[in-house]
Parts: C-alpha cells; sequence; structure tokens
C-alpha cells in the first residue's frame, strides 16, 4: 500500500489550474528543440491513457505505457526518452504540488546502448575532412564546429558581435541550450581566417553567410555541408555535433582538464563531459595482459 504522501517541498511555489498548465510550465526553460520532443511525447502519454488527467494517473498507467512502447517495437532511445520525458513531468507535478504521488518515480527507463563512441572522429579523420574541402567558406565553418565545440544551433545565429580579438588570438561568446552565454577562446589561426571571411561586414551580420539568401546559414544547410565533407573523407553520416563529440575527446587525450572542457561545452554537469574520457579510453588493462601488443 501507498503511505500518506509527505507534503511536496514547492507545493506554495506555483497555483497549477489544470494539466495543459502544468505541461507549458514544465516546457518553459527547456530549448525549442526539446520543446517540441518532449510535448510529442506527452501528447502520446495522454492519447494512451485517453486523455484522462494526469491527477488521476496511476503507476499501472505509466507501466503499461513502457510496454506498450515495446510492444510497439519502438527503438529504444525513442523509449528512454519518452518515459524520461513523463516521469520529469510527473516530478514537476508532484514538486508543485499540483499532483498527490509521483507514481513517476518507480518507473524505470530502458538501458540504451552507448553508442557515443562511434559518433567520434579520431585526429586524422577530423582534420582531412576539414582539409578536403574545397570551398573557404565551408572550411572555416568546420574548422570553428571543430575548435569552438559550438552546437548547430548555436552556429546558425552567430553574428561578427559575437566575435573579438584577445591578443593574436579570438575568442567567440556562443549562445546555447537554456539560453546559457559561454566565451570559448579559438586558435590564432581561425581567428585571422575568419577576419578575411569576414571582409566588410557589420558587427550584426551573420558569419557563416547563404549566398542565396543572404542570411545565417540554416541548420539543415550546414547539415548537408557536414555530411558532404564527411562523404568526400569517406566518413560516412557525419552532423556537425560530432565536431563536438571530437573536440570533448581530442582535449581530454591530450591533457585538457575535464573541468575546462565541461565549460567549453557549456555542460552542466562534470559527468556529462567524463562519457568522452570513458568512450574512447587512453589506457586498458587489456594492453597489460600476455600478448598484447
Amino acid at each position: 500500500m501507498l503511505s500518506h504522501p509527505v507534503t511536496p517541498p514547492l507545493q506554495q511555489m506555483a497555483d497549477v489550474a489544470n494539466d495543459q498548465q502544468l505541461i507549458d510550465l514544465w516546457l518553459h526553460d527547456k530549448s525549442s528543440k526539446t520543446q517540441r520532443a518532449y510535448s510529442n511525447d506527452i501528447e502520446c502519454f495522454l492519447e494512451f491513457i485517453e486523455l484522462k488527467s494526469l491527477q488521476t494517473v496511476t503507476l499501472n498507467d505509466v507501466q503499461a505505457f513502457a510496454t506498450a512502447l515495446s510492444k510497439q517495437g519502438k527503438a529504444l532511445a525513442t523509449q528512454n526518452r519518452r518515459l524520461s520525458a513523463l516521469k520529469s513531468l510527473l516530478s514537476f507535478g508532484y514538486e508543485l504540488g499540483y499532483l498527490t504521488f509521483n507514481v513517476g518515480n518507480r518507473l524505470k527507463t530502458p538501458k540504451v546502448k552507448n553508442t557515443l563512441a562511434e559518433r567520434i572522429m579520431n585526429e586524422m579523420e577530423t582534420m582531412t575532412l576539414i582539409a578536403l574541402e574545397p570551398n573557404f567558406r565551408n572550411k572555416l565553418l568546420l574548422s570553428f564546429l571543430y575548435y569552438s565545440a559550438a552546437r548547430v544551433s548555436e552556429v546558425g545565429g552567430l553574428t561578427w558581435r559575437d566575435l573579438k580579438a584577445v591578443g593574436s588570438r579570438g575568442q567567440v561568446t556562443l549562445h546555447g541550450k537554456g539560453q546559457e552565454t559561454r566565451v570559448v577562446g579559438l586558435p590564432t589561426d581561425l581567428y585571422q581566417q575568419l577576419l578575411k571571411l569576414r571582409g566588410s561586414a557589420r558587427a550584426d551580420e551573420p558569419v557563416f553567410v547563404s549566398r542565396k539568401q543572404g542570411k545565417g546559414l540554416q541548420v539543415r544547410q550546414i547539415r548537408k555541408i557536414v555530411k558532404d565533407a564527411g562523404n568526400r573523407a569517406g566518413i560516412e553520416n557525419v552532423s556537425p555535433h560530432w565536431f563536438r563529440h571530437s573536440h570533448a575527446s581530442h582535449a581530454l587525450n591530450r591533457g585538457a582538464a575535464p573541468q575546462l572542457v565541461q565549460v567549453t561545452l557549456g555542460h552542466a554537469s562534470l559527468v556529462t563531459t567524463s562519457r568522452y574520457a570513458h568512450a574512447i579510453p587512453s589506457d586498458s588493462s587489456a594492453l597489460y595482459l600476455p600478448g598484447s601488443s
């Protein structure tokens, strides 16, 4: 039997009128991409429980939803995201006092295979991919993705106002997830090449301009440039995020402090950054066994 609920710690902080208001409050500080994904996830759950109120949702409901996702053959990553989104919403509703019980607390999400190592290029692959790009703007775009570890969404909105000189080097201010802002240093050569690309462009003009539209490159255009560069270098299915993964892995392998890499990538937790050290370890006990070389 469930014991009498403990009074939620944030019960007096919000007066939530209905499910939709709760969902809107929960999504408020998340990125637009996360909002779209999570909204769809919660909509799927609400349709599954035939739109009954979240206040009447039981542990049986959430477990049945988890079972249904598995039987539908949804990818483990999809199951994990939908159930994680649901658990987050139910926890949020409980903390605000809108829900009497946090029934999602008992729900276990499926373990997803860690495929991070598959999305990390080695240093030679990264340099080759950049070197084989014949277009000057695109070559700088690829280099910028690697050295700044910027997210593709951060690059599209970048203007010359966001770049400045620091001695002979440069630095860029990136506006990332959750409206967080971070400042990242850029190598001297890359910064000098970017200045050549700028020409007489004003401070409020985009750094990477679409020639056809005269505006900043859109995410889909950046993805295509990266994919084409990957095909040219013989690396399949490359996405802009691969440069971010590779930056973290290479920096850690070369001795950069994990805390520095965390700040550069804008990770909220050092645990997230540490994944890169585990994805491609520089050492292994297997190398100490007889017959290893």
